[in-house]
């Protein structure tokens, strides 16, 4: 199953998103449910962040940052995936997404212009 991004309101300008010069900062959550596909997971059709980012007007994600309850996210641009690597530096096997990802959504920012 692919990933899920749901966008918060709760920022003090009652948006998603915080505008720094040519960039911006998109916060919400990553829900995790099914699991991880080995090279990368893709975000659910109409509930990516990449779909945020053409209603404010930037062009593409520059990092996906974000504790992750002890994983790694990184951002492929060329494929549109978000990749995760374990504290030791070592990408998720393709499996069910591990039990502290899976426990409840997880904060995110990501970084975009």
């Amino acid at each position: 199953m692919a990933l899920v991004f749901n966008k918060t309101p709760k920022l003090p300008e009652g948006g998603n998103f915080i505008k720094l010069g040519n960039a911006f900062l998109i916060v919400g959550t990553l829900t995790f449910t099914g699991s991880y596909a080995a090279g990368g997971d893709v975000f659910t059709a109409g509930r990516g962040p990449e779909d945020i980012m053409k209603q404010i007007g930037a062009g593409r994600i520059l990092a996906v940052l974000s504790d992750m309850r002890g994983h790694t996210p990184e951002w492929n641009d060329t494929t549109k995936k978000l990749l995760f690597y374990t504290g030791a530096g070592v990408e998720l096997t393709a499996a069910a997404y591990p039990a502290a990802l899976g426990a409840s959504p997880v904060p995110v920012v990501i970084l975009a212009r």
